[in-house]
């Protein structure tokens, strides 16, 4: 129609702005149940799974943004590591 019509073809307006309390809440919910999984299976980067927890991280990724789940694999990623490097059997110790 015109520049200044009321109508509209979108069904639903793209989401703006940050999460709220309750998307944030579903987001940890899904990034839990992922991790737990991949503790469960013995994995410890996320992605090498084999499809072990392919049913976690479809839901992970779609309740949380994709800005925050990369980052958040990278820590557990990074912890993980971190764990292994400073274990008494590992490379070092801590002093």
């Amino acid at each position: 129609m015109g520049w200044f019509s009321s109508s509209t073809t979108d069904s639903a307006p793209a989401p703006t702005g940050a999460p709220d309390r309750s998307a944030r809440a579903q987001c940890w919910t899904g990034r839990d149940a992922y991790f737990a999984c991949l503790d469960k299976n013995g994995v410890q980067v996320p992605g090498q799974e084999d499809g072990k927890c392919a049913q976690e991280d479809t839901e992970y990724r779609k309740v949380c943004a994709g800005s925050w789940v990369r980052p958040r694999s990278l820590v557990r990623t990074r912890m993980a590591a971190e764990r292994l490097y400073t274990q008494p059997n590992g490379l070092r110790t801590r002093r």
